[in-house]
């Protein structure tokens, strides 16, 4: 759309830099509610959310790891709390100041 020119979005739609795109209602309700929804998520769609949320920079020390997440934990813990429960799939980080490094 452009200027002054409206746009009807359904449910399920976006509108970014002038395109509807498709979203994750899931992902989107988990948000709002203040939750990480990880269902079916990569290492680097966790990461994501994650730089968002705690402001920190995610580099990779080699290619990320092929896990997929399921789950759901409350961006109400720390940063550390989320990591450590992270960490029993199998993933490795490690965290200096707003640095985090996916080691494996």
């Amino acid at each position: 759309a452009s200027a002054g020119e409206g746009k009807i979005l359904k449910p399920g739609q976006a509108y970014q830099d002038g395109v509807v795109i498709k979203t994750d209602i899931a992902q989107d309700i988990a948000w709002k509610k203040g939750i990480f929804n990880f269902h079916g998520k990569n290492v680097e769609e966790v990461m994501r959310q994650l730089s968002r949320w705690y402001d920190i920079e995610v580099s990779y020390a080699s290619k990320p790891p092929a896990i997929i997440f399921y789950g759901e934990m409350g961006r109400n813990l720390t940063l550390s709390k989320v990591l450590e429960f992270l960490e029993k799939s199998g993933v490795k980080f490690r965290l200096e100041g707003n640095k985090l490094k996916v080691l494996n």
